[in-house]
């Protein structure tokens, strides 16, 4: 019913286009892409957003996207020990799967457990990273409660064939090299990237005598469009990922923390492909845009233990159908309009199957289980003239296993008229699904729990942003507020003897600060700063009954970022030095014979790691207008210190690389 429903707006829609987008736009100012579902102008935008840029990326020398994360406020991140390990990002202390993830415009998180793994995406072909802080639900749906990344590569920007080529050389037996070629014309253009990073590691376990823990990171990404004539555009991108990582086995309820991790030949496998087809049109004159995309995702894993037996083979998939209608308000054309309309629909199914009867626990595991829904969304911007701008937006989730859901959200801006002074703050409220492992298992200690209720949130914020200076500077400071009802938490069940998921009771709150400043010191120096403090607590239960709060773990209470940037007088050579201090960061007590009992009073006792200092040390330097030579010390100091307990981290180390343009 809901498919045919689906079927019926979208071929309405396009017997009423009658002429296309424009070929080229060009922004004048500075833009959020995916702020809404259409693009909004950083001065007018009302909620929480940071934007970094691929300058930004080369500048401080960073291979890997997850590193750039780090710089932002209001993000965490932790990695399993050695470059390759698996990475999980969290936005204002919320999990890493209510952290909804875009790469030119595709859901790329896993359908199985709705996080995403920054472990391998390199940092080579990004052009831009957008983070938007704060429920992002009424726009983007479940797994954007916490917060959006948006991720774009980089296209073809010079008339004709251009490219790149690139290696780098550096610890550890480090070595990458990547490739891009682009092309454009009159009637559209085309761009392919590879890359192939190989790391050998260090032993994560950091055991004597431990064996090296390697990565292996190939991928390949293209995306082009084509003007089939002045009004119609078409469009898309694929993307594809081949990982390999070695691992250390994880040891529940180990005597000590050295216990934790120990050495061991243990891998996992990742193939990842990712992809979209659009059709971009006009109607009415110009006055309403319209886009219908298709996207996929297929995600297959396999692993080893550390017997070297083959402990995991599944796949996962997503498809997705989605259609947008943009119209103007009071204006002919969306170009000269100040206030517009957005509606749009969209139909998705998620897929997961365990692949190998022989390593499955029961025949049960092997069933494909799949899941569907469909979205119908409305947004408005308004931009008033007097330095007040809107955004407002308002979804609802049909799914097909468990309650429908709206959810709505406005944010708001206003430039005061000094035009140095802007006030931002923004309210909504957010919706997470359960995941496919929590609904129905797979696992032998874990049973699926069908009757699981989707999360909820609702969140506010507001700050205020400052130039001085004539402009020279500019500081950022926001509050945060977000109560998060419903969470989805687990508990051992004695009957059944094995651990299933449950919503807690009682709230999970977070609230916080996040504060950037930049300031232009002279034409060569400049410094930056990023701040997040954070408090999180989340209700556990407890054997007598009941909850009690606890701290939320592996997202630190206080993290602070200092960059320094230099020109030198030559104008060829720049220097970037980073700062990084991270402060109250806990994890999990896993070193408690509770895991083999099963006790929920010990399963959520928590262990203070060590706070810890990183300064890394970048260069980049022009030999000529189209070679350059880059290098990067990181952990210049050696600091040993912990991101997960048990798991060692990478000591100072030292990278080379040298790219050319043609």
């Amino acid at each position: 019913m809901h498919r045919s429903i689906f079927t019926c707006l979208l071929a309405g829609t396009a017997l009423t286009t009658q002429t296309a987008l424009a070929q080229d736009s060009i922004a004048l100012d500075p833009i959020i892409v995916s702020g809404g579902l259409t693009p909004v102008a950083a001065a007018q935008y009302g909620r929480a957003a940071s934007v970094v840029t691929a300058d930004e990326i080369q500048s401080r020398s960073i291979q890997y996207v997850s590193d750039a994360l780090r710089l932002v406020p209001g993000v965490s991140v932790t990695r399993t020990g050695s470059l390759g390990g698996t990475t999980a990002v969290r936005l204002r202390g919320h999990e890493s799967n209510h952290t909804l993830v875009l790469i030119d415009g595709v859901k790329v998180a896993s359908p199985d457990t709705g996080a995403y793994d920054f472990s391998g995406l390199l940092a080579t072909d990004i052009e831009r990273i957008e983070v938007i802080r704060g429920p992002q639900s009424a726009l983007y749906g479940s797994q954007a409660m916490g917060g959006v990344i948006s991720i774009t590569t980089k296209r073809a920007e010079e008339p004709g064939i251009s490219g790149r080529a690139g290696a780098e050389v550096g610890s550890d037996g480090t070595h990458q090299v990547d490739l891009a070629l682009r092309g454009k014309g009159a009637r559209g253009d085309i761009s392919f990237s590879a890359s192939r990073r190989h790391s050998g590691g260090f032993d994560v376990s950091g055991t004597p005598g431990g064996e090296e823990d390697s990565a292996l990171h190939r991928s390949y990404t293209l995306n082009g469009r084509y003007f089939l004539t002045d009004n119609i555009t078409v469009g898309g991108s694929l993307r594809h990922v081949d990982r390999i990582t070695d691992n250390d086995n994880f040891n529940f309820a180990a005597p000590t923390t050295a216990g934790l991790v120990t050495d061991s030949i243990a891998a996992s496998t990742a193939q990842e492909t990712y992809g979209a087809l659009y059709l971009d049109a006009t109607a009415w004159g110009g006055r309403m845009s319209n886009r219908l995309t298709y996207s996929f995702a297929d995600i297959d894993r396999q692993g080893v233990d550390g017997t070297g037996t083959k402990d995991a083979d599944n796949t996962g998939t997503r498809r997705k159908i989605a259609y947008q209608g943009t119209i103007a308000l009071d204006a002919a054309t969306l170009a000269s309009a100040s206030h517009t309309l957005t509606f749009a629909a969209e139909f998705e199914r998620l897929t997961y199957r365990e692949n190998d009867p022989t390593i499955v626990f029961g025949v049960g595991q092997l069933a494909k289980r799949e899941r569907e829904q469909t979205a119908y969304i409305l947004e408005y911007q308004g931009d008033f003239g007097n330095g007040l701008a809107l955004q407002a937006s308002l979804r609802h989730d049909d799914n097909d296993a468990f309650k429908d859901f709206t959810t709505y959200a406005i944010g708001a801006s206003y430039t005061l008229p000094n035009n140095s002074t802007r006030l931002h703050a923004s309210y909504g409220t957010g919706v997470q699904n359960p995941t496919l492992i929590e609904q129905f298992g797979f696992f032998s200690d874990f049973a699926g729990n069908p009757n699981l209720k989707p999360e909820q949130s609702e969140g506010w914020d507001i700050g205020i942003e400052q130039q001085f200076l004539d402009g020279r500077g500019v500081f950022d400071i926001t509050y945060f507020d977000e109560t998060l009802e419903d969470e989805i938490g687990s508990q051992f069940d004695v009957g059944l003897g094995k651990t299933v998921p449950i919503n807690n009771t009682g709230r999970s709150d977070r609230r916080g600060i996040e504060a950037t400043a930049r300031y232009d010191v002279t034409d060569r120096l400049g410094l930056s700063l990023a701040y997040t403090w954070l408090d999180a607590s989340e209700p556990v239960p407890v054997a007598i009954g009941g909850t009690r709060n606890a701290i939320e773990v592996r997202r630190p209470e206080h993290e602070l970022s200092l960059g320094v940037d230099y020109t030198l007088p030559n104008d060829r050579t720049r220097l970037r030095l980073d700062v990084q201090r991270v402060a109250g960061l806990y994890d999990s007590n896993f070193k408690t014979a509770s895991f083999l009992s099963g006790n929920p009073d010990d399963d959520f006792d928590r262990v203070r790691l060590s706070d810890y200092t990183l300064v890394n040390l970048g260069f980049t330097h022009d030999i000529t207008d189209k070679v350059q030579l880059t290098g990067r010390i990181s952990n210049l100091l050696n600091e040993s210190y912990e991101e997960l307990e048990g798991y060692a981290t990478p000591g100072r180390t030292m990278y080379l690389g040298l790219s050319a343009r043609f």
